[in-house]
Order: structure tokens, then sequence, then C-alpha cells
């Protein structure tokens, strides 16, 4: 008994139990995921704790512990200042706790990367399965309009579109689960589109053509062409026969059209991001270092209403938020935001891509496209604030860190 206990709490069982669980339970269940990360960040510390004589730590490491601790830190003097609230902490905390997961991956994960892609695998295409049947309920049983899982639908929209690109990247050389990840693709593709998130679903075709990109020399031109064919057929036959795809798409081109003639007011949802993302600039410029609190930027967007210059909306939103994860750290934490953004977001796009174009590494291409969508998703909304969306990101960001790392300085195989 005991024996079989240890087995189930051995390191690396249970740090390739948790490539699956993750991704399996994101979005089929309420917030799983995010406990399923603390078990493995309470394990992590454990066992760095237990081993720390034989952690070795080298220039890599540290630049991936700055990646991962620089979203926490640039919020410290903010919080001080304001004094009244640790919400700042929200989001970097949870990358911040996945230091200790990077560093235990990278141990655990040395000659079983192949296991790493099948745990991962697996995980990806149950999870994208499961977010398919939550969506399809809410859409055709309850008669949803926008599907939300037990999430806002902007978040599940941006996390189901996550999954959905994880399972096209990871099925490009295996072909062991290639039709069932394929298979996950679309599942979570529909998914996304059912929750009418356009940072979501705009997001796709950009994220195709940079797979596309990554994959040039590859590409084979009639494979290619048909995919093309058949994304814009389905595309068009989506618009057609759904009624609130084609009320959003008309929506957001009649918007476009009315900030182009310079008519922002009359573009309700994108003409008030702008407004928002105007006041978050003025909230820049008073205070370029740190950033302002939410109370002094409650009572400067109040004063940007009365001249004139936000409207109705912007001036009653609570903590002054941006709606733009690029432009709400900019407000909140000025110029340590932007080092945090480049760190978080930035560095971890270089790294991934460089490293893949050297090595022609599954996990620098997966890695490359998955901040890539971050990197999108982070322009219309701030979901890295979130719980789940930033331990989701912090999690496969310490995954995908810890497999290049090996890859780097232990000449494993990679998975085939």
């Amino acid at each position: 008994m005991e024996s079989r206990m240890n087995k189930l709490l051995n390191v690396n069982n249970f740090a390739l139990s948790s490539l699956f669980l993750v991704p399996a339970l994101l979005l089929s269940t309420n917030n799983f995921s995010v406990v399923i990360v603390a078990f493995i960040v309470l394990f992590s510390i454990h066992d760095l704790v237990k081993n720390k004589t034989h952690c070795d730590f080298n220039k890599y490491d540290l630049l991936i512990t700055c990646c991962l601790g620089s979203y926490f830190f640039a919020n410290l003097p903010i919080t001080i200042v304001d004094g009244s609230t640790f919400r700042y902490f929200q989001g970097g905390s949870r990358l911040l706790l996945c230091i200790p997961v990077y560093l235990m991956f990278r141990k655990a994960f040395i000659l079983r990367s192949a296991q790493a892609y099948e745990w991962l695998s697996i995980g990806v295409i149950v999870g994208s399965f499961g977010a398919l049947v939550i969506a399809l309920y809410q859409f055709i049983i309850l008669h949803m309009p926008r599907v939300d899982g037990f999430l806002f639908s902007i978040n599940f929209g941006y996390l189901a579109c996550s999954l959905a690109f994880l399972s096209l990247c990871l099925s490009i050389k295996n072909p062991k689960y290639r039709v069932l990840l394929f298979l996950a693709f679309i599942s979570s593709i529909i998914s996304t589109v059912l929750t009418l998130t356009r940072g979501a679903i705009f997001a796709i075709p950009l994220l195709l053509i940079l797979c596309a990109l990554l994959n040039w020399k590859r590409l084979n031109l009639k494979l290619t062409s048909t995919f093309i064919v058949g994304f814009i057929a389905l595309s068009l036959g989506t618009y057609w026969n759904s009624d609130s795809v084609k009320q959003r798409i008309d929506y957001t081109a009649y918007e476009v059209s009315h900030i182009i003639s310079g008519d922002v007011e009359a573009a309700t949802s994108t003409g008030t991001r702008f407004y928002l993302w105007k006041a978050a600039t003025e909230a820049f410029k008073q205070s370029p270092f740190i950033g302002l609190p939410y109370n002094e930027r409650e009572t400067l967007n109040k004063q940007l209403y009365a001249e004139g210059k936000v409207n109705e909306y912007t001036r009653n939103l609570t903590r002054g938020h941006a709606h733009s994860q690029y432009f709400e750290m900019l407000a909140s934490n000025g110029i340590l935001g932007i080092i945090a953004i480049i760190m978080m977001l930035v560095v971890p796009f270089a790294v991934f891509t460089q490293h893949y174009r050297k090595t022609d590494s599954l996990w620098g291409y997966t890695g490359t496209v998955f901040v890539a969508g971050f990197m999108l998703f982070c322009l219309t909304e701030a979901p890295l604030q979130a719980n789940l969306i930033s331990a989701f990101y912090g999690f496969m960001l310490a995954t995908f860190f810890a497999l290049i790392r090996i890859e780097k300085y232990n000449a494993v195989q990679q998975p085939n």
C-alpha cells in the first residue's frame, strides 16, 4: 500500500498527470484546473525544498524566472501606494507561483519529452471535446445566445481558442494522435465561435497564418489550398446560416465604418474601448513610472467625462478598467507595466520562436503560437487578470520553458 502511494506521489508521475488534467478540466469544469495548478505548485515547492542542494541555476533559468515574476513585481509599488487592496496581484501571483513548477518540470521531464507530448495531447483532446459538449448544451438545449461555460463568454472564448491551437500545433509532427487532435481543433473552434467573442474569433485566421508562416517550407500546396478553401467556405456558411454570428459580424462592420468616418460615439462597443484606452493613456501621463491607483483612475475618468473627452460608460466604470491588458498595465503600472508586458509576452514569444528556428522543435513551435494567441487576446481585454486564465497561461509557459530547456541543455530527442 505504501509503495503504491509513493508511486502515485512520484514527482515524474505527478508532473505528467498535471499535463493531462489542466487542459482536460479547463473548460468542462468549474475552475478544477486551478485546483490542479494549486496542487502542482504546492508539490513543486515541496520538491524544491527537499532537493534544494541539487538545484542548479543558469542564465536561462534566470530569464524564465524574470518572465514569470515580472507581472507580480510590477504591481508591488502601486499596491503599496494604493494601500487598500491586493487586487493588483490577482494575475501576477499565478504566474509567480509557476516558477517552482518550471523548476520541477525541467528535471521531471528529462528523458520524458515523448511522454509529456502524449499526456498533454490527450489532455487537450479531452478538454476540447468537453468544451464542445458544454457549448452545444448551452447553445442548443438552453438556447443561450452566447455560450460561457462556467466563465464569462469572453474568457471561455479565449481559452477555447487557445485549446484549438494547442491541438493544431501538437498534431503537426506525430501521426499517432493527429486525427483526434485535428477533431479537437475543430471542436474548440466551434466552441470559440459559439461564444461570439470577437477578440478570439478574429484571432483564428491570424493564428492560422502564423502557423503557415512557421511551417512554410513544409506546406503542401494542394493540401494548403484545400484547407484555405474549406476554411473560407465554412466561415461563409457559418455567417449565412447563423443569425447570431451574422449579427455580430454585421455589427462589427457597422462600428468600424463609424470609427473610420470619425463618429466614435456611434460605435458603442468598439468606440467605448477607444475611450477606455484614451483614459488609460491619460492615467499613464499622470504617473508614468508606477501608474495610477484604481481610485485615482476613477476620479480621472470622471474628470475626462466632464471635459467631454470620454463617454458615460467610461466615467462609471469601476477601477477605470481599460479592457486591454496592454492599456490596463500602462495605466496601473506605468513603465514597470511595459517592462512586465515585454517579459511575460514578448520575451517568451522570442525564446520559443528562436528555439524553433534553430532546432525545428515541436515545443518551440507550439509555444510560439500559444503566446501569439495571448498577445492577440490582450489587445481587447485583460485576460491575464482572470484567475483561471492567468493560472493556465503560467502553467503552460512553465511547461514549454521546461521542455525547451531540456532540449537546449540535455540533448533529449524530441517527440516524433
